[in-house]
C-alpha cells in the first residue's frame, strides 16, 4: 500500500477583523475580480485592476468572473473593497497574480498612504 502525502497552503487575507473598513464601488466591465486584488478607484467610484504594486487605492472584496463584472457593470451593482485594516501580504494580487516577493516593499509604502496595513504572516 502506498501512502500519498498531500499538503494544504493556507494564506489567510484578513488579519484583523476588528480594524477592517469596507466601502462599496462599481467595477468596470470584462474585468476579472479576485479577493485580495489590488486596485485603483477612480473618482467616478469605479474600480480598474492596479498598473502595479505602487499604484493601487483599496483591496478587492469579492471574486467575480469578467462576465459576473460586465453584468454587474451593466446593472450599476457595487462590490465590497477593503478601504483600511490588516493584509496578509502573501494574500494579495494584482489581476490575480500574488505579488512577487521583490514587490513588497512598494505595496506596503502605498499600503501605508492609504491607512492599510500589509503584514507578513
Amino acid at each position: 500500500m502506498t501512502t500519498v502525502s498531500v499538503t494544504h497552503e493556507s494564506r489567510p487575507f484578513n488579519l484583523d477583523v476588528g480594524k477592517t473598513r469596507r466601502v462599496n464601488a462599481k467595477v468596470t466591465t470584462a474585468t476579472a475580480y479576485k479577493e485580495g486584488d489590488l486596485l485603483a478607484l477612480s473618482a467616478a467610484n469605479v474600480l480598474t485592476q492596479a498598473e502595479d504594486e505602487s499604484n493601487w487605492d483599496v483591496i478587492c472584496g469579492a471574486t467575480l468572473t469578467a462576465e459576473q463584472a460586465t453584468a454587474a457593470a451593466a446593472n450599476g451593482t457595487e462590490i465590497p473593497v477593503y478601504n483600511g485594516g490588516v493584509f496578509n501580504i502573501e494574500a494579495v494580487s494584482i489581476a490575480g497574480t500574488a505579488l512577487a516577493t521583490s514587490k513588497y516593499d512598494a505595496a506596503r509604502a502605498k499600503a501605508s498612504k492609504n491607512n492599510i496595513e500589509l503584514s507578513k504572516v
